[in-house]
């Protein structure tokens, strides 16, 4: 029998390797057709950590990243593997309906079109949120405001880009496996600050990094900065930068920036964390081993950052895929001490009728958080918050159940000219409440395109003014007074440990909007209340001074 009589008809031979494709990453290598940089069939040829991370079957897996590491390639893998193979539905998830509808069309759609087996199995792909083959599903949800993550039961939830994403709406994603026995996430992201988002998720995990053997003294690495990098140069327009190069920081073996296909094919992820729950794998890569990114690229970012703070963020984000944290970006015990007095919580109420100016500030929800704040300055006059000491004569908090009864009890005990509350989600009772109290109470929204500490006033309903004002701006001016001169701010000295968590748990940082420029916000490390309480009362002094001078609040802004 001639050799082409023994072998299998075409039919055979994909039946049986499509029976062998047992693995994730087996899976893609066979039915992934890649464009771009990397064309072909899939292959992790230029990205060796992502074929571990393919076939890891523990039920959490969080992906701390820097940007262009082929860590996305393994979610859409992951997602596509689940319904082809596993014949089960899954969620993807991104931070806004606008990046998911771009997803979808972007990434998904090609890997659809390139790939005729895949093209195949769909049988509907013309909804940008839905994606069926079969009796099996993709949904694609943004993380804000999209109903489908409170009513879509799936059993493999991907949550791209975590940081960026509505984090209450991260655990609200997570209950829809609560009624699977099988199930798994992923979250990826390169991160921005400490103990937010993907760095949260990956400090409870198994923390692994990618060690490999050093081709020099064979003992097991993995590549940090700056203990892996030789920097050459001084500045980012130093010619000589691009000298720069990786090495051993055990033995000073230089590693050759083309020779990482030779001494990273024998790497393997190991855990960096002893006590970490092996349920919760934890992956952290960097460009430091990219492929396409040189040593001497990285310098350069390195130096960029030298006096831009927005640079020296994305560098260790983006490039280092670590968190980041500029100096004065968040309030510290040692500032909260600084600002702590002899007064106490219980001292005596203001007389009726007196002239002291006392403003209050409620963030409201199952337990609303408040602060009673007196405030001293010499005269009403333009950016007044700036001029005014605030003393904090009290705070603390009261169940939903309480909430007419205390505010009212807060309003008389404390004799307050003017609270803000947020309008939101109680905006039924906060109308009631201002209705109470008419011209002394306004119902507060963030918004976006409120321009520095405007306050822009609308009366949605009698007796219920809304103001609209910008976050990062007034966040800033509350936060900042623990930041400066101590005497900014006076803290009773029964302050609440809560208390002090909350002012913490807020981080300043940089990112870029929609079209690329960059803007200030905060990104919350743990429970914020106290802090958005406290900004409540910051912004109620002007509109005091509106009252009391009859004047517009832009005077005193």
């Amino acid at each position: 029998m001639s050799e082409t009589q023994n072998e299998l008809p075409a039919w055979a031979a994909d039946h049986f390797r499509t029976n062998n494709l047992t693995t994730c990453y087996r899976w893609a290598a066979y039915r992934r057709i890649m464009s771009g940089d990397f064309p072909g069939p899939y292959s992790d040829t230029f990205h060796p950590w992502v074929r571990e991370m393919h076939d890891s079957w523990a039920p959490f897996n969080w992906a701390m990243k820097g940007a262009q590491l082929g860590v996305t390639e393994v979610a859409v893998n992951r997602a596509l593997y689940t319904i082809d193979k596993l014949r089960r539905d899954v969620m993807y998830v991104l931070p806004t309906t606008k990046n998911a509808s771009k997803f979808s069309k972007g990434r998904f759609g090609p890997a659809l079109a390139l790939s005729p087996y895949l093209k195949s199995i769909f049988t509907d792909v013309n909804s940008v949120d839905l994606k069926q083959a079969g009796t099996n599903c993709l949904y694609i949800s943004g993380s804000r405001g999209d109903s489908n993550l409170k009513s879509v039961p799936v059993s493999e939830l991907i949550l791209d880009e975590v940081d960026e994403m509505d984090q209450k709406a991260i655990w609200l994603a997570l209950t829809r496996l609560d009624g699977h026995i099988e199930k798994h996430v992923w979250g990826i992201s390169t991160p921005t600050v400490h103990n937010h988002g993907i760095h949260k998720l990956y400090i409870t995990s198994t923390q692994e990094h990618f060690v490999f053997p050093c081709p020099g003294c064979s003992r097991r690495i993995f590549l940090s900065w700056p203990d892996n990098v030789e920097i050459v140069g001084e500045s980012v327009t130093d010619p000589r930068c691009s000298q720069s190069y990786l090495k051993c920081h055990l033995c000073g073996t230089r590693l050759e920036h083309q020779a990482k296909p030779e001494f990273l094919k024998n790497a393997k992820w190991v855990s960096m964390s002893p006590n970490g729950n092996p349920d919760h794998r934890g992956f952290h890569i960097s460009q430091l081993y990219s492929f396409t990114k040189t040593p001497g690229e990285l310098v350069v970012c390195y130096f960029r950052g030298f006096g831009d703070e927005l640079a020296n963020k994305e560098f260790h984000n983006s490039q280092l895929g670590l968190p980041f944290v500029s100096d004065g970006a968040q309030v510290t015990d040692d500032m909260i001490d600084r600002s702590i007095r002899s007064h106490t919580k219980n001292d005596p109420r203001p007389m009726v009728g007196g002239e002291r100016i006392i403003t209050l500030g409620v963030d409201v929800g199952d337990w609303s958080y408040y602060e009673v704040c007196e405030w001293f300055f010499d005269e009403y006059s333009l950016d007044i918050n700036a001029g005014a000491q605030a003393k904090v004569l009290c705070e603390g908090k009261f169940w939903r159940e309480q909430f007419d009864s205390e505010l009212n009890r807060l309003m008389r005990e404390w004799q307050v000219l003017t609270c803000v509350i947020d309008a939101d989600p109680w905006i039924l009772e906060a109308r009631r409440f201002a209705r109470r109290f008419p011209g002394h109470v306004y119902l507060c929204r963030y918004r976006r395109g409120v321009t520095a500490k405007e306050i822009a006033i609308s009366d949605e309903d009698d007796d219920a003014p809304v103001i609209t004002v910008d976050r990062s701006n007034w966040l800033s001016a509350a936060l900042g007074r623990f930041k400066t001169a101590p005497t900014r701010i006076l803290l009773p000295a029964d302050v609440s440990l809560e208390y002090r968590e909350h002012i913490k748990s807020l981080v300043g940082t940089y990112e870029r909007d929609e079209f690329g420029n960059p803007i200030y916000v905060y990104k919350e490390t743990g429970p914020d209340h106290f802090a958005h309480s406290r900004a409540y009362a910051e912004m109620a002094l002007p509109l005091v001074a509106m009252q009391v001078t009859n004047k517009e609040v832009k005077a005193f802004l």
